[in-house]
């Protein structure tokens, strides 16, 4: 085993479908505003980040993690890679045909990928230190995050609400790319007013995640307003994506990146005027 292993919070096959045509991918570091190419091998990682420091004193394999969401992946790649070869020559309104194993394994992937990233485990940490007024440090950080994601009950509610939810396919012909990040599943308010992190708090939130720079996938709860949208389900989006629907949906990545926002071009000048706003109105709908 290489010590030195980098396990990858956001999988390397979605980090490289933004890649350039030279598979170089280009991060802007929100914290530093620096930008710099990369590759998809090289970031959203840490070294043993899911190690499983708990049980590999009892002999168990501390990779075990790591080596299920390599498979996990694996699923769900060819499920998407299939998807994104269809979406291209397909009209609006046209159905995906999407079986349903294949829809709860791609539901249950976005459930852990909210999960497995390293904002939820800084949360977590900040949530415990907050509780019992003293630090929480690396290695219990990364046990607290590890049995986080490995609770079969709180990844089975979340696969459940993602499946059961009404998924459309929007398609992205303008001239901006849709970008990611390292925390790259998002959700916004019912309202379409707020990026939200706390997903499990926030009632009738819907997804919005990136498939691509030239496909979105959002996934609508079956409440309130959206119920209209469930003759949309599985099926392409009839709106045209223009280039500020794009930059809007890419102001979500802004919002939840720990820290690198990524896309398949250097320039990152929307996302650098949107970041100061972060906590504020300014680019907020006007209210119903």
């Amino acid at each position: 085993m290489n010590a030195s292993k980098l396990h990858h919070y956001v999988p390397q096959f979605h980090l490289r479908r933004f890649a350039d045509e030279g598979g170089r991918l280009w991060a802007w570091d929100k914290q530093t505003d620096r930008v710099f190419p990369t590759s998809p091998g090289g970031i959203a990682a840490e070294t043993q980040f899911y190690r499983l420091t708990q049980y590999e004193v009892d002999g168990h394999d501390p990779l075990t993690m790591e080596k299920q969401l390599s498979d996990m992946e694996g699923e769900v790649s060819l499920i998407t890679d299939q998807w994104l070869g269809w979406l291209p020559d397909m009209a609006p309104l046209d159905k995906l045909p999407i079986p349903r194993i294949s829809r709860w394994i791609v539901a249950r992937f976005l459930a852990v990928q909210v999960l497995r990233t390293l904002d939820t485990r800084e949360l977590l940490s900040a949530m415990v230190e907050l509780d019992r007024g003293e630090p929480v440090d690396e290695r219990e950080a990364r046990e607290l995050h590890t049995e986080l994601v490995w609770d079969r009950r709180v990844v089975r509610s979340l696969t459940k609400r993602f499946s059961r939810s009404i998924w459309i396919f929007a398609r992205n012909d303008s001239a901006t790319p849709f970008i990611t990040s390292d925390n790259p599943v998002s959700f916004r308010s019912p309202d379409n007013r707020q990026w939200l992190r706390s997903i499990a708090l926030v009632s009738g939130a819907y997804l919005v995640f990136a498939l691509s720079p030239h496909v979105v996938l959002y996934c609508h709860p079956r409440v309130g307003p959206f119920r209209k949208l469930s003759k949309f389900n599985n099926r392409v989006s009839p709106v045209v994506v223009d280039d500020g629907m794009v930059e809007s949906e890419n102001s979500g990545q802004v919002f939840m990146a720990s820290r690198f926002v990524l896309s398949n071009r250097a320039t990152f000048d929307a996302e650098r005027a949107f970041a100061p706003t972060i906590g504020t109105d300014t680019y907020a709908p006007p209210p119903p």
